[in-house]
């Protein structure tokens, strides 16, 4: 898939999934905590579940099968993938955070993070797969608006064309 000249790979989608999967983590505690002097007292919760959500939901992105998708043609069935895969790794997150929590693994936690994050996500995500759309479909335009204007005119001689052929020559500007 390229977008400006530029090829797109899945392979920079799960990078930037990781990324944004990270950003997901951190802005939900700093929307959180709004980085208070309470802050520190969830740091190690904020590193146990900065080092799960890098981990688990790229995995869950790549079995719900996000990473096999053209999303130059993105549609509903694509969100609904997405809000799929990204409400499961979110469920297997809390899951972990509340184990590791009532394992005393560490001592605080604010839950509302969960929530906040499953938001983020879902905006991350699914935003910059139909940004991805956006920007293909601009491009394409683009391209082919240019190639029209610079295009050169043929002129073709039509043969045993009736007026049932009518519509296929205008679509095809051989009439013209």
């Amino acid at each position: 898939m390229s977008i400006f000249g530029i090829r797109i790979r899945n392979r920079y989608m799960l990078l930037g999934d990781i990324f944004l999967s990270a950003v997901s983590v951190l802005a939900s505690y700093v929307i959180r905590l709004e980085l208070i002097a309470i802050f520190p007292t969830y740091e190690v919760s904020l590193l146990w579940m900065l080092g799960i959500a890098i981990v688990i939901k790229p995995l869950v992105y790549y079995l719900f099968g996000i990473y096999r998708r053209l999303w130059r043609y993105a549609s509903i069935r694509e969100l609904v993938l997405i809000l799929s895969a990204v409400t499961v790794s979110s469920m297997i997150l809390t899951g972990a955070m509340l184990g590791l929590f009532g394992a005393g693994v560490f001592i605080g936690f604010p839950r509302s993070v969960l929530v906040i994050d499953w938001l983020l996500s879902m905006t991350l995500i699914g935003g910059t797969r139909f940004l991805i759309r956006v920007l293909a479909e601009t491009s394409s335009s683009a391209a082919e608006s240019d190639s029209k204007f610079m295009r050169r005119k043929k002129w073709v001689l039509v043969i045993g064309a009736g007026r049932k052929d009518q519509p296929a020559l205008d679509a095809g500007d051989c009439n013209r």
